[in-house]
């Protein structure tokens, strides 16, 4: 064997294994590039929750997440149902809004619309031309915490 022909089967083991490294390389690279990007993605996501107690990540929008029916809880210190009393409200995506309420066999329900704040950090209720509305501080698909213009908190939970 030659010279020329021992460099030349020496030198294509280099480079192939020079490709091979390469590749490796490449695919560790690849890999940690992956993983870093996740838990940056992963630390922006709790770090910009929307509401003050709310999930810190969800696939279901807010509107979704509202839209149902809900039964009142608390609001304050009172909690509910409590003798025979109780409080529900009931939510569509079309924006139309029932608020009813039950004491013993008496009830009796109020229809109005609901929609969100520009910034959707409010909750906005309209019955009979008179608006309420609510600081959102929970909103997730079980419960819905709000806070009204005296600063009392109400608490929900979907039925």
């Amino acid at each position: 064997m030659s010279s020329w022909e021992y460099i030349d089967i020496h030198l294509s083991t280099f480079v192939q294994t020079s490709n091979k490294s390469t590749f490796m390389e490449k695919r560790v690279l690849k890999k940690t590039g992956y993983t870093a990007a996740i838990a940056i993605m992963a630390f922006n996501m709790q770090s910009c929750k929307k509401y003050d107690d709310g999930p810190g990540f969800t696939l279901r929008s807010k509107k979704a997440r509202l839209v149902g029916n809900w039964d009142i809880v608390q609001i304050g210190a009172e909690t509910f149902p409590q003798n025979g009393y109780s409080i529900e409200f009931e939510f569509d995506k079309e924006g139309d809004f029932k608020y009813s309420y039950t004491y013993g066999t008496y009830s009796y329900t109020y229809a109005g619309t609901w929609d969100f704040s520009s910034d959707k950090e409010d909750l906005r209720l309209v019955i009979d031309g008179t608006v309420q509305t609510f600081a959102i501080k929970r909103l997730t698909n079980k419960e819905v915490w709000l806070e009204d213009e005296t600063n009392e908190e109400w608490k929900l939970e979907a039925q």
